[in-house]
């Protein structure tokens, strides 16, 4: 009598357990990024789903982003808030970032990058993340999304002493802090 189970009834990218190692790792993926948007009440639902529907499309721009802008600090909310919005403004570009990831090398420079982005003819995607995170918009016109204003990373160089341009004098929300110290005239 055989105890061995029918060669039909075995799946060769079955682990035994009945997933796929890569529906294990993408949906681990998915639980991660889920969670750590959750700190961000300020976006959409929209905005933590289409992140954490593609969650290693959404590590990847995020690495992406962290090597154009060669600023490590970038903020994940507001990457997330970029993502979005050029997903939905640019056709294929979850195959696009794929490209554009592919040709990421440890260590590389934004410059080093750019060269390798041109070549490939990834030009525009690698121009349009950095005017998102540089401006604070995605698009043009009458179509533009605002994602941020004061954290946009163009206030970055000269912050320590200027602040950001508004009409108001103190700089944008500048009434949720504790009102400045008055000094009364003496008699």
């Amino acid at each position: 009598m055989s105890t061995a189970l029918p060669s039909e009834n075995l799946r060769s990218d079955n682990n035994g357990t009945g997933f796929r190692r890569r529906d294990v790792l993408f949906g681990m993926a998915s639980v991660l990024v889920a969670t750590s948007l959750l700190g961000y009440p300020f976006l959409t639902q929209a905005e933590q789903r289409t992140a954490a529907a593609n969650p290693l499309v959404f590590a990847r721009f995020f690495t992406l982003s962290r090597t154009i802008t060669e600023h490590q600090d970038i903020d994940q909310g507001m990457s997330a808030r970029i993502f979005t919005a050029l997903s939905d403004s640019i056709p294929n570009f979850s195959a696009q970032i794929e490209q554009l990831s592919a040709l990421l090398q440890p260590g590389q420079s934004a410059k080093q990058l750019q060269t390798l982005a041109i070549q490939a003819g990834l030009q525009d995607l690698l121009t349009a993340i950095i005017s998102a995170w540089y401006t604070g918009t995605v698009g043009h016109g009458q179509q533009a999304v605002l994602i941020a204003y004061k954290d946009a990373l163009m206030y970055r160089p000269a912050s320590d002493a200027l602040i950001v341009p508004t009409y108001c004098g103190n700089g944008p929300l500048w009434w949720t802090a504790a009102p400045p110290m008055t000094m009364t005239p003496v008699r």
